[in-house]
């Protein structure tokens, strides 16, 4: 009995480690922006709304980063410390993350089969065959977030630009024959590209 829970133990902590260790694939288009325009004389405030989870919150600080070395901006500030010509709030849209069996869900269960009943069923499946076949068949999670900047003067809205920044990610053995290929490291040149694109995009309106 004890040689049959041990064994219960190591393949449970087996499944944990594939599961701790997955391979990121950004799917969403990439566009590489001219940004070779005129700074602008004006002082930025910022807002960040919806970046609640550690993983979200590491990758806004490459998108404070870019705003910044951007030099286009006279100041760029947290809105609680200046203000500013113009406010910009930068907020992360995303459906629920859907977690089970290894991982407490953001909300109910029933709110995620009623919103997403397709997508839902898909996820439970391929969840189910990923654990019982202890990750041979990998487990597959879709982030389809967006990231919304909403730009402000003086309490108006100017404009609001939503870029998609969707990914998959990959548990289970084929995500560790894949990390060597995957997007984890490119986070920082992605988010950055965006804010580039934000900004020529805003550019005539500001």
């Amino acid at each position: 009995m004890k040689q049959i829970k041990w064994i219960y133990v190591l393949i449970y902590l087996l499944i944990g480690l594939l599961h701790s260790n997955c391979s990121v694939f950004y799917s969403s288009e990439r566009i590489v922006s001219d940004t070779r325009f005129p700074i602008k004389n004006k002082t930025l405030s910022y807002e960040l709304i919806g970046w609640d989870e550690e993983l979200d919150r590491r990758r806004v600080t490459y998108i404070l980063s870019a705003l910044q070395n951007s030099q286009k901006f006279k100041s760029v500030q947290h809105y609680a410390q200046i203000k500013s010509d113009l406010h910009l709030q930068i907020i992360l849209e995303s459906s629920p993350k859907f977690k089970f069996f290894m991982g407490e869900s953001s909300e109910p269960v029933s709110y995620m089969a009623e919103r997403e009943p397709g997508r839902f069923t898909v996820y439970l499946l391929n969840r189910f065959l990923a654990v019982s076949t202890f990750f041979v068949i990998p487990d597959i999670d879709y982030d389809d977030d967006r990231i919304l900047f909403r730009t402000l003067k003086s309490g108006k809205i100017l404009s609001e630009k939503r870029y998609p920044i969707e990914s998959y990610r990959i548990f289970g053995w084929v995500s560790v024959l894949l990390m060597w290929a995957d997007d984890r490291d490119e986070w920082k040149t992605i988010l950055t590209e965006k804010v580039n694109e934000y900004l020529v995009d805003i550019k005539d309106e500001i």
